[in-house]
């Protein structure tokens, strides 16, 4: 009669050469994690930056809803001192009948002045994932800025921006793959050892049975697949830095653009402040000629038109000030830097 027997057996084999796949594999891994994170923190950039303009956007409604609400103020005031002048007699009743007029129109453009503001709250609101904008507000913030060369923002834009370094690791994974492929010309050698165990059911003797050996495989003819691969991943990484080359140029491009704009915002804030100065000169000149007699309603009422205008031209250049330096900060990947600057820091 034969004895029973039982057994088990263990194994394990390592890879000696694969002609580099493995090591491919696991830097391509990790290139790939390094991209996620530099794609976050672009992700991250681009809603700090969109934040950030529906908060200038809010200033600047509210500034421009506050010189609408002045204007109205100033315009109730002189249908006022028509209208007691009427009384008296010293007025005609069509310059009472104009003054309300105006008011009535200006009384309008506040209104809608302060919808456009409160617009401006909810998208600021949404974008902050905020339900509501009761106990929402903006706070003004000086716009005192020094512009550099538009060469040194292009030089940080290229070596900040994390969606240009994303690129660049891209093209490495892609050559990566490229190797990888090649592997498939070169042999796989593989060592490996096992062991069994072998004991009867009676005695329980246990017996021991090892080996040892490596072994190596090589695919000489695969009908030119490995070609194809190499060829592919080949096209692959120039297709990468192609995208690469069009992600500079436009980098390059947003960078002149908001460089330009910037300057010109800030050129435009010093010639508003001084046509803001006289077109209250002229406002205060026209309206104490109406006083005494020496002019008509319309001087009031063209002065009037001209301070408002000049004001509002005043306010636009203040946030275009504001909204393009954000904008530069962002095309060379520094949003955060730019809404973190230090007291006296007067850089962008």
């Amino acid at each position: 009669m034969e004895s029973e027997r039982a057994g088990a057996g263990l194994s394990a084999s390592y890879p000696l050469y694969s002609g580099k796949r493995l090591e491919t594999a696991i830097k391509s891994a990790a290139l790939g994690i390094e991209i996620s994170k530099l794609d976050f923190l672009q992700a991250q950039d681009n809603l700090i930056y969109q934040v950030a303009i529906a908060y200038v956007k809010a200033l600047e409604s509210l500034a421009t809803s506050r010189v609408e609400l002045d204007n109205e103020k100033n315009l109730a005031e002189h249908e006022k001192n028509i209208a007691a002048q009427f009384e008296a007699g010293a007025k005609a009743k069509i310059d009472l009948l104009r003054a309300q007029v105006e008011t009535s129109n200006a009384l309008q453009n506040a209104a809608r002045a302060h919808a456009d503001y409160e617009v401006a709250l909810t998208s600021l609101a949404a974008l902050m994932s905020i339900d509501s904008i009761v106990d929402l507000s903006v706070e003004d913030f000086d716009t005192h800025l020094e512009l550099g060369d538009v060469e040194q923002y292009i030089t940080a834009a290229e070596d900040t921006r994390n969606d240009l370094k994303a690129d660049a690791l891209k093209i490495e994974q892609g050559e990566l793959r490229v190797t990888s492929a090649k592997s498939g010309w070169l042999p796989n050698v593989t060592a490996s050892v096992g062991t069994d165990f072998n004991a009867a059911s009676r005695r329980w003797h246990i017996t021991p049975d090892a080996s040892a050996g490596i072994s190596a495989s090589w695919n000489i003819f695969d009908s030119g697949v490995t070609r194809a691969q190499v060829d592919s991943a080949k096209v692959e990484v120039d297709q990468l830095k192609l995208a690469m080359n069009a992600d500079l140029d436009s980098v390059h491009e947003s960078v002149v653009a908001a460089h330009k704009n910037l300057r010109i915002a800030m050129l435009r804030l010093t010639t508003t402040q001084r046509a803001v100065e006289l077109a209250e000169e002229e406002r205060f000149i026209a309206t104490e000629r109406y006083n005494v007699g020496e002019g008509i309603l319309l001087d009031i009422l063209d002065a009037e038109n001209a301070l408002v205008t000049a004001k509002k031209n005043n306010v636009s250049a203040r946030y275009d000030v504001i909204r393009y330096s954000l904008e530069l900060a962002h095309a060379t990947g520094n949003t955060l830097r730019a809404l973190n600057r230090p007291e006296g820091d007067d850089s962008i």
